[in-house]
């Protein structure tokens, strides 16, 4: 399996965001072109992948909405309707309590927990990257079995994150010597994974 996690610092946590209007909700276009491009293909979905995005902005964080490829039904790639189901799974997450989740439709759950409570999860059960421009080159790590690369948006991460992520045995990557935008990382690694896990 493959994962991804988006840490969007400020993507809304609550559904009151404008669909014409996606940059003010915390750049909920970014987080929605990193799901796109992470489900994607010509012509079908990856069904080996999920992206979890967990979002800290106002204003009921902490929330992480994920997406499986294996499941999800009734999803369009374009930017507006991503929005849409996030906004759906919002509207679900109002009610958890710390660390519940819920169903929201066909590969759409929407949970009530931190970011740093997912990576220490993925951590064991899975290799855990953390894509860094000052991380060794992706073309030469050992990349098989179950997989999750974790990432930041156009904010970044904070140093007690990067810490964390440290002592959780992340292992840092970098995707070459240009720095990309986080929607265009996820389809770089993708095919870094293409090329070497058969």
């Amino acid at each position: 399996m493959r994962e991804f996690i988006l840490r969007a610092l400020k993507g809304k946590t609550t559904p009151d965001f404008s669909l014409d209007d996606l940059p003010n909700a915390g750049r909920m276009d970014l987080v929605c072109r990193c799901v796109s491009n992470a489900l994607w293909i010509s012509n079908d979905l990856r069904r080996d992948t999920i992206i979890h995005v967990a979002m800290d902005g106002p204003s009921l964080p902490p929330k992480i909405v994920s997406f499986n490829g294996l499941d999800l039904k009734g999803v369009r790639f374009d930017e507006r309707d991503i929005a849409k189901h996030i906004q759906e799974a919002l509207k679900r997450g109002k009610p958890l309590e710390i660390n519940e989740e819920a169903d929201v439709s066909p590969g759409i759950k929407v949970a009530k927990k931190s970011f740093e409570a997912l990576v220490k999860e993925k951590s064991k059960t899975s290799q855990l990257f953390y894509l860094h421009k000052k991380g060794g080159d992706i073309r030469e790590a050992e990349l098989k079995g179950d997989v999750t690369f974790v990432f930041g948006d156009y904010i970044g991460m904070p140093r007690n994150t990067e810490s964390l992520l440290d002592r959780l045995g992340a292992k840092k990557l970098t995707l070459g010597p240009v720095m990309l935008f986080a929607s265009h990382c996820i389809i770089v690694a993708h095919n870094e994974l293409d090329r070497k896990i058969v």
